[in-house]
């Protein structure tokens, strides 16, 4: 039944739809509106994984109804060649001490954009939540593209809410210190990469669906850095 169950999210995700688990579901293909609803005490993680070249819009909706719920909602993107990326996710929690807490981070290579909407909405019955919203973004190309809104509508006076974004490029003494060492750039490229999406990785709570997923961004990761670039020059 386990090999039965590991073969199935497999060509799942291969087919570009949804894994999931009683606790974790993976989303690599964004819609107009999708919608998640999470019940009484329930622990989920949402894992929105884009990594293919195809342009990509969609919204993703966590509805929060229960008490004393949590929801980790985790995003991997990686953008190339001229591909457009645009995803808004709602964090809604309505009723009292839930929690939520986001993370998403894209690399982006040559001339992609992404742009990122985030909003937390806290309902008036949803008192004692915690929400936070984190959304970091790596340029490997001077003509990518990111932009991060993050917003809060808080309408309980007795919530922590918190966000924060960054966009930026590889910090060139990261790269010389890891060149010094005997790395070539290639190698000390994918290096950096591989660490800032570590902290993303490590927070994957099933082991199979994080080494799938592992595999899947080393592929991506050294096919983009060893490919010539000199069309987006």
């Amino acid at each position: 039944m386990l090999v039965y169950t590991a073969r199935l999210m497999e060509s799942v995700l291969k087919c570009k739809t949804f894994i999931m688990t009683d606790t974790t579901i993976v989303i690599d293909n964004l819609q107009k509106n999708q919608q998640f609803t999470v019940g009484d005490r329930e622990n989920k993680t949402f894992i929105i994984f884009l990594a293919d070249k195809k342009d990509q819009i969609g919204k993703v909706k966590i509805v929060i109804r229960g008490k004393q719920s949590h929801v980790q909602i985790l995003g991997i993107i990686i953008g190339s060649a001229e591909q457009k990326i645009e995803l808004f996710t709602l964090q809604d929690h309505q009723d009292e001490e839930s929690i939520s807490d986001l993370l998403i981070k894209s690399v982006l290579f040559d001339r992609a954009r992404f742009n990122y909407q985030g909003l937390i909405q806290i309902e008036k019955g949803a008192q004692k939540s915690n929400a936070y919203q984190k959304n970091q973004n790596l340029l490997l190309s001077p003509y990518a593209w990111a932009d991060s809104r993050p917003y809060l509508e808080i309408l309980a006076n007795d919530v922590r809410c918190t966000h924060g974004a960054t966009i930026g490029k590889i910090d060139e003494e990261q790269l010389y210190y890891l060149k010094t060492r005997g790395l070539d750039e290639s190698c000390a490229t994918k290096l950096i990469i591989n660490g800032f999406l570590r902290e993303v990785i490590e927070r994957i709570p099933d082991q199979k669906i994080q080494n799938m997923l592992e595999d899947k961004i080393e592929e991506q990761i050294n096919r983009l850095v060893n490919l010539p670039r000199s069309s987006y020059s």
